[in-house]
């Protein structure tokens, strides 16, 4: 079954759902830094986000900061597929649409930091270009270069 694709579609409450719903260890992690309601209305208000939707259901998320035209990196805050739908690509069609729209606004390079230990996070970002800048003990600091 294929997803379809959003733009801006997801609800407060989709986002937060879906948050939720993203898996034991992705939603731990997640809730030690932030309250999941909070950081889907930030979400929400402030971000673009690019989605894959399966009966009516949001099933992978993206949403990247490229608000700030006096910046020349956009910053991807959340890259989120539920687990019984990882392995189809749909990350990687997040991403891509997500670089299209950074280039599209003029951003020279895109950032993100994921946990160190999400190797299969990591994997996908490499694979699409990121590489790592710095790193603390538990988060990495990726970039991507778009020209």
């Amino acid at each position: 079954m294929t997803p379809d694709w959003g733009h801006n579609l997801a609800s407060e409450s989709d986002i937060a759902y879906h948050l939720n719903e993203c898996g034991t260890v992705f939603a731990e992690g997640l809730r030690a830094r932030v309250d999941i309601d909070a950081y889907a209305l930030k979400i929400l208000l402030n971000a673009e986000r690019f989605e894959a939707w399966s009966d009516g259901k949001l099933i992978g998320l993206l949403a990247i900061y490229c608000n700030n035209p006096q910046q020349t990196s956009a910053f991807i805050t959340n890259l989120s597929v539920l687990e019984e739908w990882r392995g189809r690509g749909i990350a990687g069609a997040l991403l891509e649409r997500s670089m299209a729209l950074a280039r599209q606004e003029r951003f020279e390079t895109i950032r993100l930091e994921v946990e160190a230990k999400n190797m299969a996070a990591v994997a996908v970002y490499r694979r699409y270009g990121f590489v790592v800048l710095d790193g603390e003990q538990s988060m990495l600091t990726m970039k991507r270069d778009l020209g």
